[in-house]
Protein backbone atom coordinates (compact mmCIF):
# COMPACT_ATOMS: atom_id res chain seq x y z
CA UNK A 1 0.00 0.00 0.00
CA UNK A 2 1.01 3.64 -0.46
CA UNK A 3 -0.29 6.48 1.67
CA UNK A 4 -2.24 9.50 0.41
CA UNK A 5 -1.26 12.66 2.30
CA UNK A 6 -3.94 15.27 2.87
CA UNK A 7 -2.99 18.62 4.44
CA UNK A 8 0.33 17.13 5.59
CA UNK A 9 -1.28 14.13 7.31
CA UNK A 10 -1.06 10.48 6.32
CA UNK A 11 -4.69 9.51 5.88
CA UNK A 12 -5.73 6.93 3.29
CA UNK A 13 -4.04 3.76 2.03
CA UNK A 14 -4.03 3.47 -1.75
CA UNK A 15 -3.48 0.10 -3.42
CA UNK A 16 -0.41 -0.29 -5.63
CA UNK A 17 0.57 -2.54 -8.47
CA UNK A 18 2.49 -4.63 -5.91
CA UNK A 19 -0.76 -5.33 -4.07
CA UNK A 20 -2.39 -6.47 -7.32
CA UNK A 21 0.55 -8.79 -8.03
CA UNK A 22 0.39 -10.24 -4.51
CA UNK A 23 -3.37 -10.91 -4.68
CA UNK A 24 -3.13 -12.44 -8.17
CA UNK A 25 0.01 -14.38 -7.18
CA UNK A 26 1.84 -13.19 -10.29
CA UNK A 27 4.82 -10.97 -10.95
CA UNK A 28 4.65 -7.18 -11.17
CA UNK A 29 5.79 -7.55 -14.79
CA UNK A 30 2.74 -9.70 -15.56
CA UNK A 31 0.41 -7.15 -13.97
CA UNK A 32 2.02 -4.29 -15.93
CA UNK A 33 1.83 -6.22 -19.21
CA UNK A 34 -1.86 -6.97 -18.59
CA UNK A 35 -2.81 -3.41 -17.72
CA UNK A 36 -0.79 -1.73 -20.47
CA UNK A 37 -0.90 -4.38 -23.20
CA UNK A 38 2.88 -4.24 -23.56
CA UNK A 39 3.43 -8.01 -23.76
CA UNK A 40 1.33 -11.14 -24.36
CA UNK A 41 -0.30 -12.62 -21.26
CA UNK A 42 -2.34 -15.81 -21.16
CA UNK A 43 -6.09 -15.52 -20.81
CA UNK A 44 -6.00 -17.31 -17.44
CA UNK A 45 -3.43 -14.89 -16.00
CA UNK A 46 -5.30 -11.90 -17.38
CA UNK A 47 -8.44 -13.01 -15.58
CA UNK A 48 -6.51 -13.35 -12.33
CA UNK A 49 -4.94 -9.93 -12.73
CA UNK A 50 -8.21 -8.15 -13.48
CA UNK A 51 -9.92 -9.93 -10.59
CA UNK A 52 -7.09 -8.76 -8.32
CA UNK A 53 -7.39 -5.21 -9.65
CA UNK A 54 -11.07 -5.18 -8.71
CA UNK A 55 -10.44 -6.79 -5.30
CA UNK A 56 -7.66 -4.34 -4.44
CA UNK A 57 -9.53 -1.34 -5.80
CA UNK A 58 -6.46 -0.37 -7.81
CA UNK A 59 -6.62 2.57 -10.23
CA UNK A 60 -3.59 3.24 -12.46
CA UNK A 61 -2.16 6.76 -12.45
CA UNK A 62 -2.90 7.96 -16.02
CA UNK A 63 -0.25 10.70 -15.95
CA UNK A 64 2.47 8.32 -14.79
CA UNK A 65 1.35 5.71 -17.28
CA UNK A 66 1.44 8.20 -20.13
CA UNK A 67 4.92 9.33 -19.10
CA UNK A 68 6.13 5.73 -19.19
CA UNK A 69 4.50 5.02 -22.55
CA UNK A 70 5.37 8.41 -24.02
CA UNK A 71 1.76 8.97 -25.11
CA UNK A 72 -1.38 10.59 -23.73
CA UNK A 73 -5.06 10.12 -24.47
CA UNK A 74 -6.18 13.26 -22.63
CA UNK A 75 -7.24 16.52 -24.30
CA UNK A 76 -7.63 19.85 -22.47
CA UNK A 77 -10.60 22.10 -23.27
CA UNK A 78 -10.39 25.78 -22.23
CA UNK A 79 -13.32 28.20 -22.58
CA UNK A 80 -13.89 31.77 -21.35
CA UNK A 81 -17.04 31.12 -19.32
CA UNK A 82 -18.65 27.74 -18.61
CA UNK A 83 -21.78 29.54 -17.35
CA UNK A 84 -22.75 30.44 -20.92
CA UNK A 85 -25.00 27.97 -22.77
CA UNK A 86 -22.58 28.03 -25.71
CA UNK A 87 -19.66 26.79 -23.62
CA UNK A 88 -21.75 24.09 -21.95
CA UNK A 89 -22.93 22.79 -25.33
CA UNK A 90 -19.40 22.85 -26.74
CA UNK A 91 -18.00 21.01 -23.69
CA UNK A 92 -20.64 18.28 -23.87
CA UNK A 93 -20.31 17.80 -27.63
CA UNK A 94 -16.48 17.90 -27.53
CA UNK A 95 -16.36 15.27 -24.81
CA UNK A 96 -18.60 13.02 -26.91
CA UNK A 97 -16.50 13.59 -30.05
CA UNK A 98 -13.24 12.82 -28.24
CA UNK A 99 -14.65 9.83 -26.36
CA UNK A 100 -15.70 8.27 -29.66
CA UNK A 101 -12.04 8.46 -30.70
CA UNK A 102 -10.67 6.98 -27.47
CA UNK A 103 -9.71 10.23 -25.73
CA UNK A 104 -10.57 11.73 -22.35
CA UNK A 105 -11.07 15.43 -21.62
CA UNK A 106 -9.98 17.86 -18.93
CA UNK A 107 -11.83 21.15 -18.66
CA UNK A 108 -11.09 24.70 -17.51
CA UNK A 109 -12.96 28.03 -17.54
CA UNK A 110 -11.23 31.38 -17.05
CA UNK A 111 -13.97 34.08 -16.95
CA UNK A 112 -12.53 35.56 -20.16
CA UNK A 113 -9.29 36.47 -18.36
CA UNK A 114 -6.25 36.01 -20.65
CA UNK A 115 -3.87 35.73 -17.67
CA UNK A 116 -5.89 32.85 -16.22
CA UNK A 117 -6.07 31.31 -19.67
CA UNK A 118 -2.27 31.21 -19.88
CA UNK A 119 -2.08 29.61 -16.43
CA UNK A 120 -4.60 26.97 -17.49
CA UNK A 121 -2.52 26.18 -20.56
CA UNK A 122 0.52 25.75 -18.33
CA UNK A 123 -1.45 23.52 -15.94
CA UNK A 124 -2.67 21.26 -18.73
CA UNK A 125 0.85 21.09 -20.14
CA UNK A 126 2.10 19.89 -16.75
CA UNK A 127 -0.47 17.08 -16.96
CA UNK A 128 1.05 16.03 -20.31
CA UNK A 129 -2.17 16.43 -22.31
CA UNK A 130 -1.96 15.25 -25.90
CA UNK A 131 -3.53 18.44 -27.21
CA UNK A 132 -5.67 21.50 -26.45
CA UNK A 133 -9.00 22.84 -27.68
CA UNK A 134 -9.22 26.55 -26.86
CA UNK A 135 -12.00 29.11 -27.19
CA UNK A 136 -9.47 31.90 -26.95
CA UNK A 137 -10.05 35.03 -24.86
CA UNK A 138 -8.49 36.96 -27.75
CA UNK A 139 -7.66 40.18 -25.91
CA UNK A 140 -4.79 41.80 -24.07
CA UNK A 141 -1.42 43.23 -25.14
CA UNK A 142 0.53 41.00 -27.56
CA UNK A 143 -2.11 38.32 -27.07
CA UNK A 144 -1.36 36.27 -30.19
CA UNK A 145 2.36 36.09 -29.42
CA UNK A 146 1.82 35.21 -25.77
CA UNK A 147 -0.66 32.47 -26.64
CA UNK A 148 1.64 31.00 -29.27
CA UNK A 149 4.58 30.98 -26.84
CA UNK A 150 2.49 29.32 -24.11
CA UNK A 151 1.18 26.43 -26.20
CA UNK A 152 3.73 23.63 -26.57
CA UNK A 153 1.36 20.91 -27.76
CA UNK A 154 -0.96 20.47 -30.76
CA UNK A 155 -3.93 22.82 -30.43
CA UNK A 156 -7.07 23.90 -32.25
CA UNK A 157 -9.07 27.08 -31.70
CA UNK A 158 -12.86 27.10 -31.63
CA UNK A 159 -15.29 30.00 -32.10
CA UNK A 160 -12.68 32.78 -32.07
CA UNK A 161 -10.14 33.28 -34.86
CA UNK A 162 -6.76 34.87 -34.15
CA UNK A 163 -5.26 36.51 -37.26
CA UNK A 164 -1.85 35.10 -38.17
CA UNK A 165 -2.20 32.25 -35.68
CA UNK A 166 -0.22 29.04 -36.21
CA UNK A 167 -3.17 26.95 -35.00
CA UNK A 168 -6.06 25.34 -36.84
CA UNK A 169 -9.45 26.90 -36.08
CA UNK A 170 -13.13 26.02 -36.36
CA UNK A 171 -15.78 28.73 -36.11
CA UNK A 172 -19.23 29.79 -37.23
CA UNK A 173 -19.61 31.40 -40.62
CA UNK A 174 -20.35 34.69 -38.88
CA UNK A 175 -20.69 36.68 -42.10
CA UNK A 176 -23.36 34.26 -43.30
CA UNK A 177 -25.13 34.47 -39.95
CA UNK A 178 -25.26 38.25 -40.11
CA UNK A 179 -26.50 38.03 -43.66
CA UNK A 180 -29.33 35.65 -42.71
CA UNK A 181 -30.58 37.81 -39.82
CA UNK A 182 -30.21 41.13 -41.64
CA UNK A 183 -31.89 39.93 -44.84
CA UNK A 184 -34.77 38.53 -42.81
CA UNK A 185 -35.32 41.82 -40.98
CA UNK A 186 -35.06 43.77 -44.25
CA UNK A 187 -37.59 41.42 -45.84
CA UNK A 188 -40.00 42.24 -43.02
CA UNK A 189 -39.65 45.92 -43.91
CA UNK A 190 -37.23 47.02 -41.17
CA UNK A 191 -34.74 49.73 -42.06
CA UNK A 192 -33.96 51.26 -38.66
CA UNK A 193 -32.11 48.22 -37.31
CA UNK A 194 -30.05 48.39 -34.15
CA UNK A 195 -27.00 46.15 -33.90
CA UNK A 196 -25.48 45.35 -30.50
CA UNK A 197 -21.82 44.41 -31.04
CA UNK A 198 -19.25 43.05 -28.60
CA UNK A 199 -15.68 44.11 -27.95
CA UNK A 200 -13.48 45.14 -30.89
CA UNK A 201 -10.83 42.54 -31.67
CA UNK A 202 -13.03 39.56 -30.79
CA UNK A 203 -13.52 37.78 -34.11
CA UNK A 204 -17.22 36.74 -33.81
CA UNK A 205 -18.19 40.30 -32.83
CA UNK A 206 -16.10 41.90 -35.58
CA UNK A 207 -17.28 39.48 -38.26
CA UNK A 208 -20.95 39.74 -37.34
CA UNK A 209 -20.88 43.53 -37.37
CA UNK A 210 -19.02 43.52 -40.69
CA UNK A 211 -21.59 41.10 -42.11
CA UNK A 212 -24.43 43.31 -40.95
CA UNK A 213 -22.90 46.38 -42.56
CA UNK A 214 -22.17 44.54 -45.80
CA UNK A 215 -25.69 43.14 -46.07
CA UNK A 216 -27.25 46.53 -45.43
CA UNK A 217 -25.00 48.03 -48.10
CA UNK A 218 -25.95 45.31 -50.60
CA UNK A 219 -29.60 46.15 -49.99
CA UNK A 220 -28.91 49.86 -50.50
CA UNK A 221 -29.93 50.69 -46.93
CA UNK A 222 -27.82 53.05 -44.85
CA UNK A 223 -26.73 51.91 -41.39
CA UNK A 224 -27.80 54.38 -38.74
CA UNK A 225 -24.66 54.74 -36.65
CA UNK A 226 -26.66 55.95 -33.65
CA UNK A 227 -28.27 52.49 -33.58
CA UNK A 228 -24.98 50.59 -33.50
CA UNK A 229 -23.80 50.10 -29.91
CA UNK A 230 -20.36 48.79 -28.96
CA UNK A 231 -18.98 47.31 -26.79
CA UNK A 232 -22.12 45.59 -25.53
CA UNK A 233 -21.38 42.04 -24.43
CA UNK A 234 -22.85 41.69 -20.94
CA UNK A 235 -26.37 41.65 -19.54
CA UNK A 236 -26.14 45.06 -17.90
CA UNK A 237 -24.58 46.59 -21.03
CA UNK A 238 -27.57 45.53 -23.11
CA UNK A 239 -30.09 46.49 -20.40
CA UNK A 240 -28.77 50.05 -20.49
CA UNK A 241 -28.24 50.23 -24.26
CA UNK A 242 -31.79 49.28 -25.25
CA UNK A 243 -33.30 51.86 -22.92
CA UNK A 244 -31.11 54.51 -24.50
CA UNK A 245 -32.02 53.29 -27.98
CA UNK A 246 -35.75 53.18 -27.36
CA UNK A 247 -35.81 56.76 -26.03
CA UNK A 248 -34.21 58.20 -29.17
CA UNK A 249 -36.40 60.58 -31.22
CA UNK A 250 -36.42 57.87 -33.89
CA UNK A 251 -35.95 54.53 -32.13
CA UNK A 252 -35.10 51.28 -33.90
CA UNK A 253 -37.88 49.03 -35.15
CA UNK A 254 -35.66 45.94 -34.73
CA UNK A 255 -32.72 44.96 -32.53
CA UNK A 256 -30.12 42.32 -33.39
CA UNK A 257 -28.20 40.73 -30.49
CA UNK A 258 -25.05 38.66 -30.94
CA UNK A 259 -25.07 36.55 -27.75
CA UNK A 260 -27.33 35.23 -25.00
CA UNK A 261 -26.16 37.79 -22.41
CA UNK A 262 -27.15 40.60 -24.76
CA UNK A 263 -30.48 38.96 -25.46
CA UNK A 264 -31.33 38.55 -21.78
CA UNK A 265 -30.37 42.16 -21.05
CA UNK A 266 -32.30 43.40 -24.07
CA UNK A 267 -35.51 41.59 -23.15
CA UNK A 268 -35.23 42.74 -19.53
CA UNK A 269 -34.55 46.35 -20.57
CA UNK A 270 -37.54 46.41 -22.89
CA UNK A 271 -39.79 44.88 -20.24
CA UNK A 272 -38.58 47.46 -17.74
CA UNK A 273 -39.80 50.18 -20.12
CA UNK A 274 -43.15 48.48 -20.63
CA UNK A 275 -42.32 47.70 -24.26
CA UNK A 276 -43.54 44.54 -25.97
CA UNK A 277 -41.77 42.21 -28.42
CA UNK A 278 -42.58 42.19 -31.31
CA UNK A 279 -45.44 44.71 -31.09
CA UNK A 280 -43.19 47.66 -30.14
CA UNK A 281 -39.85 46.38 -31.45
CA UNK A 282 -38.64 43.18 -33.11
CA UNK A 283 -35.73 41.22 -31.62
CA UNK A 284 -33.46 38.61 -33.25
CA UNK A 285 -30.38 36.92 -31.86
CA UNK A 286 -27.25 35.15 -33.07
CA UNK A 287 -27.28 32.88 -30.04
CA UNK A 288 -29.73 30.02 -30.44
CA UNK A 289 -28.89 28.09 -27.26
CA UNK A 290 -31.66 29.52 -25.13
CA UNK A 291 -34.82 27.40 -24.75
CA UNK A 292 -36.70 29.41 -27.37
CA UNK A 293 -39.94 27.47 -26.94
CA UNK A 294 -40.11 28.60 -23.31
CA UNK A 295 -39.85 32.32 -24.06
CA UNK A 296 -42.80 34.61 -24.61
CA UNK A 297 -42.42 35.37 -27.40
CA UNK A 298 -40.10 32.67 -28.70
CA UNK A 299 -36.96 34.26 -30.18
CA UNK A 300 -36.00 34.24 -33.84
CA UNK A 301 -32.36 33.20 -33.74
CA UNK A 302 -29.44 31.51 -35.41
CA UNK A 303 -28.60 27.98 -34.33
CA UNK A 304 -24.98 26.85 -34.34
CA UNK A 305 -24.17 23.37 -35.59
CA UNK A 306 -22.27 22.38 -32.44
CA UNK A 307 -21.88 18.77 -33.56
CA UNK A 308 -20.15 19.87 -36.76
CA UNK A 309 -17.95 22.38 -34.93
CA UNK A 310 -16.72 19.82 -32.39
CA UNK A 311 -16.33 17.03 -34.93
CA UNK A 312 -14.19 19.26 -37.16
CA UNK A 313 -12.15 20.49 -34.20
CA UNK A 314 -11.51 16.94 -32.97
CA UNK A 315 -10.54 15.78 -36.46
CA UNK A 316 -8.10 18.65 -36.99
CA UNK A 317 -6.53 18.24 -33.55
CA UNK A 318 -6.09 14.47 -33.72
CA UNK A 319 -4.56 14.79 -37.19
CA UNK A 320 -1.96 17.15 -35.70
CA UNK A 321 -1.35 14.82 -32.76
CA UNK A 322 -0.84 11.79 -35.00
CA UNK A 323 1.35 13.71 -37.43
CA UNK A 324 -1.02 13.05 -40.33
CA UNK A 325 -1.31 16.80 -40.89
CA UNK A 326 1.86 18.86 -40.74
CA UNK A 327 0.73 21.51 -43.21
CA UNK A 328 -0.19 25.17 -42.69
CA UNK A 329 -3.04 26.02 -40.30
CA UNK A 330 -6.59 25.56 -41.57
CA UNK A 331 -9.71 27.58 -40.79
CA UNK A 332 -13.02 25.70 -41.08
CA UNK A 333 -16.25 27.68 -41.17
CA UNK A 334 -19.50 25.98 -40.14
CA UNK A 335 -22.73 27.56 -41.43
CA UNK A 336 -25.48 28.36 -38.90
CA UNK A 337 -29.19 28.23 -39.74
CA UNK A 338 -31.89 30.77 -39.03
CA UNK A 339 -34.83 29.58 -36.94
CA UNK A 340 -37.80 31.94 -37.47
CA UNK A 341 -40.04 32.18 -34.42
CA UNK A 342 -42.32 34.85 -32.93
CA UNK A 343 -40.11 37.78 -31.92
CA UNK A 344 -40.10 39.68 -35.23
CA UNK A 345 -43.00 41.23 -37.12
CA UNK A 346 -43.43 42.82 -40.51
CA UNK A 347 -43.94 46.57 -40.78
Amino acid sequence: MRWLCVAGKRSVELPTIKDVARIANVSITTVSATLNGTAPVSEELQKRVWAAVEEAGYHPDPVARNLRKGVSTTIGLIVPDIATPWAAHIAKAMQAALSARGYNMLFASNEDDPERELREIELFSSHRVAGLVIAATSHGDNYAERLSDAIRTPAVLVDRIIPGSRFDAVADDNHLGAQLITRYLLKLGHRDISFLAGRPGISPSDERLEGFRATMAEAGVSVREDLVRRPVYKYDHAFTAVQQLMTLPSPPTAIACINIAQLLGTMAGLKNMGLRVPEDVSVASFDGFHPAEGWKPSITSLTQDVAAITANAAELLLARISGENAGPPRIVRVPPRLQVRESCRGL
